[in-house]
């Protein structure tokens, strides 16, 4: 029954988020809520782990609905899965660096506030929510592979974003974000055992550092042309 908890934590947190978003948000325009299906790529790194460079890629998937708020505002929430992570790259590794990989699993429950700029380009920014499902580690001296890492970090990761979009033909839409944790994500600060196998230790801590790339598919609702609501 704890683990059940735990598991839909991140689900309650999106639920009460998108509840938010509807208290703020006019009742007879909430009915015209637009709905996208997000599909892309992260470019991750840690900041604090001594290892630059956006070398790690992992997979976004997901899907958001968004609410307009006036002629040019929408504000929403994305459920999201998130693979994100750290790792040294070839030319580090060239230098002498240690391979230290990290595997960093997340649910991502952004809330969105977007204004059009124009038709078929907009500015998106927000806060979010990460819960982290999985982490593991390989340090290079594990002969197994990939060990549990979920002590080093803590479940819950606080981000802010912000990003374009622009929309590519019809009901498809190319997004770009920047994300970064405001909080540590390090359970252990400096005691961390694994913190300073690479590098200096210069944050005292460990922050998720994210450039997300996706393409945003409109599946009902809005304009195709303004992603507004549709007129009567």
């Amino acid at each position: 029954m704890k683990h059940l908890f735990f598991v839909f934590a991140p689900f309650r947190v999106f639920c009460i988020a998108s509840l938010l978003c509807l208290f703020f948000i006019d009742t007879a325009q909430a009915q015209k809520f637009t709905g996208k299906l997000i599909v892309g790529l992260n470019g991750s790194q840690v900041d604090g782990d001594g290892m630059s460079g956006y070398h790690r890629p992992g997979l976004l998937l997901g899907a958001g609905v968004y609410f307009p708020i006036s002629e040019q505002w929408t504000l929403g929430p994305e459920f999201c899965y998130s693979m994100k992570g750290s790792q040294t790259s070839s030319q580090q590794l060239e230098a002498g660096y240690d391979r230290i990989i990290y595997k960093l699993n997340y649910i991502d429950m952004p809330v969105v506030a977007t204004c059009r700029i124009r038709p078929g380009f907009a500015a998106h920014g927000g806060f979010q929510v990460s819960y982290l499902v999985n982490a593991q580690i390989d340090a290079g001296f594990n002969s197994t592979g990939f060990a549990d890492a979920n002590y080093l970090f803590n479940k819950l990761d606080y981000q802010i974003f912000c990003g374009l979009e622009y929309r590519v033909f019809g009901q498809v839409w190319l997004a770009g974000r920047v994300c970064y944790s405001v909080v540590s994500t390090n359970a252990v600060g400096l005691t961390n055992p694994n913190y300073g196998l690479v590098g200096t230790q210069t944050r005292g801590g460990f922050y998720n550092n994210l450039l997300q790339f996706s393409l945003r598919f409109r599946l009902f609702g809005g304009d195709k042309d303004t992603e507004q609501p549709e007129s009567k």
